[in-house]
């Protein structure tokens, strides 16, 4: 007979907004229904989202400056979490793109860390945000001793950690590269009962959602290409660089902001297809759209190519640029996919399996 189930902490980077990272820890916190989560920082409403709200703590406190501000930290925030000791347990799950990894237990419980991709500061994205915040010479040569100091310091602090899971080949590639550890793909948990076809026909509008953070998600290449296209174009999510974006964008680009689950199975249902530009580690976004029954034109990179099959459930485009949306835009035929045979592959990744999956590996880490 099994034993009784492990008492679990679930730790987590940043509740500030509700996107991939927060739909697995929703996972997590379901596949432990008595486990406490604890955030760096984040916003009560998100946790209540995320459907931990009742045991759901912070360790940086939820003001709004500092939740609009965190990124600052980032330089300081790695050893403030090796600092901080969390309760008492068996395992101390963490689901970490950033710091959670680096949380510890009183008792020093194993650690197994799912990963959504290494810091990507230092690690895959360090030329793109210097690019983005770094303005001349003297800004540049700090800028890259700072994500020097910070690789050596994140690779440092996966030593402890008793396994890495990840969503897919592409992040367990950079894991393995960058850490010098194997992880165990376990795939990331789709809600297909809950993002499922629906009966009605397609509207006239493209779908672009997820947080909206330039340069990671390329919003800003898609509003230009479609700028050119002159075709609707809605955009679901809220972030940092909303406000600036949505100032210049052309009138048929629509942003709706923050949309709950309510809001956006709807737009998935019935755009003509997802854009997904950016080079996420799995994407969650993607697969909840074909989870939908619709197709996905999506950056040939990182997790779109471990999800996507190419002229099955969309298309995919080579480049980061605005030609190249356009042009996938251009080519892009909506009758020559199939609704059925696009949510048929999305449940490969359905949550209940993923859940299944997470604690088996839990419970061999205890």
């Amino acid at each position: 007979m099994p034993g009784p189930a492990p008492h679990v902490v679930i730790t987590h980077d940043f509740m500030e907004l509700y996107g991939g990272a927060e739909r697995v820890t929703a996972e997590m916190a379901i596949a432990f229904p008595e486990a406490p989560v604890v955030a760096i920082l984040g916003r009560h409403e998100v946790a209540a989202r995320t459907g931990v709200a009742d045991r759901f703590t912070t360790i940086l406190p939820p003001r709004r400056r500092l939740l609009r501000d965190y990124r600052y930290m980032t330089p300081v925030l790695g050893a403030l979490c090796d600092r901080v000791r969390v309760e008492d347990a068996d395992v101390v799950l963490s689901s970490s793109y950033a710091f959670a990894h680096r949380l510890r237990s009183r008792n020093d419980a194993p650690r197994v860390c799912y990963c959504h991709s290494p810091l990507r500061f230092a690690w895959s994205m360090t030329e793109d945000y210097r690019a983005e915040r770094a303005h001349n010479r003297l800004s540049e040569r700090a800028f890259d001793l700072l994500a020097a100091r910070m690789r050596r310091s994140d690779r440092r602090s996966t030593q402890g950690i008793r396994e890495y899971l990840t969503q897919s080949p592409f992040t367990a590639d950079q894991i393995e590269r960058f850490y010098g550890i194997e992880a165990t793909v376990i795939g990331a948990p789709v809600d297909c009962e809950r993002f499922h076809p629906s009966a009605d026909s397609p509207g006239d509008y493209y779908l672009l959602c997820g947080r909206v953070i330039e340069p990671y998600k390329q919003f800003g290449i898609v509003i230009g290409a479609f700028r050119r296209l002159g075709t609707r174009l809605v955009i679901a999510g809220d972030g940092p660089d909303r406000e600036r974006l949505a100032a210049d964008a052309p009138p048929n680009v629509e942003f709706l902001g923050h949309v709950s689950d309510d809001v956006l199975v709807p737009l998935m249902q019935r755009c003509q297809a997802l854009i997904f530009p950016s080079r996420d580690d799995f994407g969650l976004m993607p697969v909840e759209a074909m989870a939908c029954g619709r197709p996905v034109l999506a950056y040939a990179g990182g997790g779109s190519l471990y999800t996507s099959l190419p002229g099955v459930t969309g298309e995919l485009f080579a480049e980061q640029t605005e030609d190249a949306v356009q042009a996938a835009v251009r080519r892009f035929d909506p009758g020559a996919y199939d609704s059925a045979q696009i949510r048929e592959h999305a449940m490969h990744w359905d949550s209940s399996s993923f859940r299944q999956r997470l604690i088996e590996r839990v419970a061999a880490a205890r």
